[in-house]
């Protein structure tokens, strides 16, 4: 590795790297007493929810499979009806709804132990709208719709009006600065999500996926990587300059007359502090061995990306009081989901075309492993009742197939876990699902019925936020009449 690759690879440990370091002066906010964790989990490409909660009761059923084009051997999206696992949501009657087959343990943690919940039909909207209102162009609607990375961007700011430099993860951590005591923000990324992250004055911090060797934690690797020049540099310096690692800290600390060379300096010495720090609180080091503190329980899957991820998350939860934190936000993802030509597989016995494998099938067994193993371990950790996990996805997907996959949507299906939620149910009434209806916009693309604000925002408070700093976070929640969700106790 060069010297340029390795101070470009340093500068990329922080997420924002032209903002300061995290030093910044708190302010009040509401809510910072006792410890509170927000997961978000951006399942990047556009999850086709609508095969991931499905209606199994007769006509329902029909109806679903109709407009899905039939089952994958006619070419069309419908699951099997056997296959789908029968939940039963508060209020809706018994079997009355499926989850995907591949989601085994999503399909006990909602009907067992009331501990999952279904927000249905959720996207970006700048205000209530009718099918009518979206045909006549009556009412103002998100710009560049089904586009995947406006859409991302639409999800992450919750401002579709506005060409946002700040994302609804950064502001949350803007208002909640104060619950940071040490050096750590209260903002951590794993998963991409940069611009979610990014605050106006607060810097989140990024560590990477817990790493594995031989099925057990790799220990000599850490979660909080600081770059070391003594490894990472080819360097032939004698004397006083003999020791690269020396020189490169001595280099951060040096003042520049010119303002960027100083911002990018300090963004470099934060990431030295700020990795050191959490090194310090996370981990016992002898030599290159680390060893986590704080041990999360559970057995961890060892090759799902998502699970590797939410471990780093549950390990830093554990840490929580060496870290110097009462609240969290972590961005993590999963990417895989355009499956426009790769949602169907093939039956390991017979060859035919199914949707019982393939990419879809995988990406969501991934999910349900994952998102069991954490909250799993958080129960374990008796810290269920303060660790919040939601799904957000760029968009749903079109009902109407396209032969080999679905093309991109609008509304989507979210899913949210923890031992606060109000689980068991669908927060929001779940769309008739079915071609040419009052919410299709066209090809099955579903007219959102609950505001992606609404949504987030019932999140942020429940992490504390106040309404006025709710207001701040996601400034069009204003124009929706539903502006919170039953989702949590």
């Amino acid at each position: 590795m060069n010297r340029r690759h390795f101070i470009r690879s340093a500068a990329s440990l922080a997420a924002t790297p032209l903002l300061p370091p995290f030093s910044i002066s708190s302010a009040d906010a509401a809510g910072t007493s006792g410890y509170k964790a927000l997961v978000c989990v951006f399942l990047f490409g556009g999850n086709d929810s609508q095969n991931m909660i499905v209606p199994i009761t007769g006509a329902e059923y029909n109806a679903y499979s109709a407009a899905r084009g039939g089952l994958a051997e006619a070419n069309g999206l419908a699951l099997p009806l056997g296959s789908l696992l029968p939940i039963s949501p508060t209020g809706l009657g018994a079997n009355s709804f499926g989850l995907h087959p591949a989601m085994t343990n999503l399909a006990a943690l909602f009907n067992t132990d009331k501990k999952l919940a279904v927000v249905p039909n959720a996207g970006p909207l700048l205000a209530p709208t009718t099918l009518a209102q979206y045909q006549g162009r009556t009412v103002p609607l998100p710009p560049q719709l089904f586009s995947h990375s406006d859409m991302q961007m639409h999800w992450q700011t919750m401002r579709p009006d506005f060409p946002a430099d700040t994302g609804w993860g950064g502001r949350m951590a803007d208002v909640f600065r104060s619950a940071s005591s040490g050096l750590l923000p209260v903002s951590t990324g794993l998963g991409g999500g940069n611009i979610f992250m990014k605050g106006d004055v607060v810097t989140s911090y990024t560590v990477t996926p817990m790493k594995y060797s031989s099925g057990v934690i790799d220990t000599s690797s850490r979660i909080a990587r600081t770059a070391d020049a003594d490894i990472s540099w080819n360097w032939t310096g004698s004397g006083v300059n003999r020791y690269p690692q020396d020189v490169f800290v001595n280099n951060n600390n040096e003042m520049r007359a010119n303002l960027l060379e100083q911002q990018y300096a300090n963004v470099n010495k934060a990431s030295l502090d700020v990795g050191a720090f959490v090194t310090n609180a996370m981990y016992n080091t002898s030599g290159s061995t680390y060893t986590l503190k704080n041990a999360v329980p559970g057995t961890w899957p060892t090759t799902n990306r998502l699970a590797a991820q939410l471990h780093s998350v549950a390990a830093m939860i554990a840490a929580r009081q060496a870290l110097g934190v009462t609240r969290q936000i972590f961005f993590v993802s999963l990417g895989g989901f355009d499956n426009h030509g790769d949602q169907f597989g093939r039956d390991s016995v017979s060859g035919n075309k199914t949707l019982l494998a393939g990419k879809h099938f995988d990406l969501l067994s991934q999910l349900d492993v994952a998102l069991n193993a954490f909250y799993r371990a958080t129960a374990s950790m008796g810290i269920a009742n303060n660790v919040t996990t939601m799904t957000m996805s760029d968009f749903g997907r079109t009902l109407r197939s396209n032969g080999q996959g679905s093309d991109h949507g609008w509304g989507g299906h979210h899913l949210v876990l923890g031992g606060a939620v109000n689980g068991g149910r669908f927060a929001g009434t779940f769309p008739t699902v079915a071609l040419n209806t009052a919410t299709d916009v066209g090809e099955g693309r579903l007219l959102p019925a609950v505001s992606s604000d609404a949504y987030a925002a019932t999140l942020a408070s429940w992490l504390g936020a106040s309404p006025g700093e709710l207001a701040a976070i996601f400034p069009n929640l204003s124009r929706f009449n539903t502006q919170s969700l039953n989702l949590m106790l």
